[in-house]
């Protein structure tokens, strides 16, 4: 038994040895009573706020397009589906960029949205919807068909039958999906930093700012905890809903025509932020042409002096193209060695701030002299791994074993079988979660930044902080549009290979 649970102790320890190290130089009881109970309580209040408004607002924007999801396949719907890439994959820079492009538009300028938390939500939404849409049409698809007909035979009406048989067996995909947008805004960095500005702190930027600018590590470890034990707290809390055992039961039926136009108005929408993003890094909008002379400008060399672009963009391809492997590898051996404690730890680790996981490192490098590139890596790998195990869960978990029962008739050593059976099977899902990973590392903000590597080893999403903070927008648009448009060909790739399984 010790055996099968080792590779669930081995990133559980990953994560326990940076932070343990720095709680033991800077715990501190005394730091409990040092806490301003009122500052603290606003803090968490504004993160809740954040947080549960994002969520409600993320919702209610789903529904619809959701619903349109769940009863019709063609193009539009597969549209809908493909917006899931912006949560998980488009970078938190790029969506900083774009609505910094569309808030500071005339039309839009006068009503003084930048820096409020008007600006926090409405980036949100935009970011998490997708998520909603993706768990609400599951669950709709999910529902017997049988079990709606009982309920008109037993006379009940479509809102009672919504309220009363759908929604109970919603419950589970709602409320996940609802956690994700919800601890995704909760502990969002980038976009609140951003968009916000100290005014709208939540404990992930306050975290972030306590390390990097009070130097106040044990206050920062207080908060850390406080955000750890309140997120998993509530994941635990979804855990005791019941579980169905439903299967997709689809059937296409017609939708009305308010709403086709709704779903397709928010998809308009939701690509038209990825539009701003991409076209203004061959837009120049103080002249009103277009040019690519910003995008040729971050070759320079003379720019590169100033921005390390060129070496950022090294940086995270290297960062990006290696971390994957040791991540697939892991989550594999991670699935072959599954037990009830491997989902509790891969999903436990959650809660944990990034920002104080990228402080946590930078201190093993303090005591350690450990190379700075290494252990981005380390954080990248623990933050992805629940991602890869999202990702390859079915097909390893499902893997016929019929087939692996021949090869070990065939007497196929471990490392063989998985080398003449299991790999040609499963290529496709490995070379997808690679490119899925690649890009999110590619984009990757909250670690690298609280790790203040800006100047000894920057990466894309640093550079493109830097340009946006100094208000050098065009350059930071044509940086962010490249990034963009690298990321959405890894997706496109992504999902090709995905559809071929």
């Amino acid at each position: 038994m010790k055996k099968i649970k080792t590779y669930s102790y081995i990133y559980l320890f990953l994560w326990v040895v940076p932070i343990t190290f720095f709680m033991k130089d800077f715990f501190d009881l005394n730091e409990i009573k040092n806490l301003d109970l009122n500052e603290n309580l606003n803090l968490f209040k504004i993160s809740l706020t954040q947080g549960g408004l994002s969520v409600l607002f993320s919702t209610v924007v789903a529904l619809v397009p959701a619903y349109y999801m769940s009863y019709k396949k063609n193009i539009l719907s597969k549209m809908l589906e493909g917006l899931i890439f912006i949560p998980f994959f488009f970078p938190t820079i790029s969506t900083v960029v774009a609505f910094t492009l569309i808030f500071n538009l005339p039309f839009l300028k006068e009503l003084s949205v930048l820096y409020t938390l008007k600006a926090i939500i409405i980036a949100n939404v935009f970011y998490n919807s997708p998520i909603m849409i993706k768990y609400l049409s599951q669950g709709m698809k999910n529902i017997p068909k049988n079990v709606v007909e009982a309920a008109k035979i037993d006379g009940l009406n479509e809102i009672n039958i919504f309220f009363r048989i759908k929604v109970p067996l919603m419950l589970p995909q709602i409320f996940r999906g609802m956690f994700l947008v919800f601890i995704y805004t909760f502990a969002s960095f980038g976009i609140v930093l951003a968009l916000g500005g100290i005014r709208y702190s939540n404990l992930e930027v306050e975290i972030a700012n306590t390390l990097l600018k009070d130097a106040n590590f044990s206050k920062a470890l207080m908060l850390g905890v406080i955000q750890f034990i309140f997120l998993i707290s509530l994941n635990l809390l979804g855990e005791r809903l019941p579980r169905y055992e439903l299967s997709e039961d689809y059937l296409e039926k017609k939708v009305s025509g308010p709403v086709m136009v709704y779903s397709l108005v928010y998809l308009m929408l939701e690509y038209a932020v990825i539009f701003t993003g991409v076209v203004y890094g061959f837009f120049n909008y103080y002249t009103g042409k277009f040019s690519i002379y910003y995008l040729l400008k971050l070759f320079d060399k003379g720019f590169n002096q100033e921005y390390p672009i060129l070496q950022a963009i090294g940086n995270s391809l290297l960062l990006a193209g290696i971390t994957p492997i040791f991540v697939i590898l892991f989550t594999y051996f991670l699935l072959k060695n599954f037990t009830k404690l491997t989902g509790v730890v891969v999903f436990s680790t959650m809660g944990f701030s990034s920002a104080f996981l990228g402080i946590a490192l930078i201190y093993i490098n303090i005591l350690y002299d450990i190379k700075l590139y290494l252990l981005l890596v380390i954080g990248y790998f623990l933050i992805t791994v629940p991602i890869a195990y999202s990702f390859m869960y079915q097909y390893v978990r499902e893997f016929p074993k019929d087939i692996l029962d021949l090869a070990k008739i065939d007497r196929l050593t471990p490392l063989k079988s998985f080398i003449l059976v299991e790999f040609p099977i499963l290529k496709k899902v490995f070379i997808a979660t690679y490119l899925q990973i690649f890009a999110i590392i590619l984009g990757e903000f909250t670690i690298s930044y609280s790790m203040q590597l800006g100047r000894d080893f920057p990466t894309i999403a640093l550079v493109n902080y830097s340009l946006f903070t100094d208000k050098r927008l065009l350059e930071g648009a044509a940086l962010s549009s490249l990034n963009i448009f690298i990321v959405g060909v890894l997706f496109y790739l992504s999902n090709k290979l995905s559809e071929q399984k």
